[in-house]
């Protein structure tokens, strides 16, 4: 069996022991996002206008203090917000609009738009 390593004046043993015994409200724990809402963010990162999309999920995060003087972090409105806009997106580009179409002199629906 090896010895642990030293790292200035600790061993990696002694470091990893004096990290557990940090008070709860100083580690930072956050549950893993549901994988649709991994999914939405990454759909929506690889998008041209990302940014924005970014820039609103950071403005929707709420920050409250809590009582006992830590703060409490919920993700609720933003991760909302990156379904529905992925999904919306989705939407938009698997029904792209006709807004450009040439009309048909026989006034019949393109085929790409019969949902008969």
């Amino acid at each position: 069996m090896s010895s642990p390593r030293r790292v200035g004046n600790h061993t990696d043993q002694h470091y990893t022991a004096a990290v557990s015994h940090q008070p709860a409200h100083t580690r930072l724990t956050r549950a893993a996002p549901h994988p649709d809402v991994v999914d939405a963010a990454e759909f929506l990162l690889a998008e041209p206008d990302a940014y924005l999309y970014r820039r609103r999920y950071l403005e929707l995060i709420t920050h409250t203090p809590g009582p006992d003087g830590t703060t409490t972090t919920d993700y609720t409105a933003a991760e909302k917000y990156l379904l529905t806009t992925a999904a919306k997106r989705r939407k938009t580009l698997h029904h792209p609009t006709t807004l450009y179409a040439v009309p048909d002199p026989e006034g019949d629906v393109p085929a790409s738009d019969d949902h008969r």
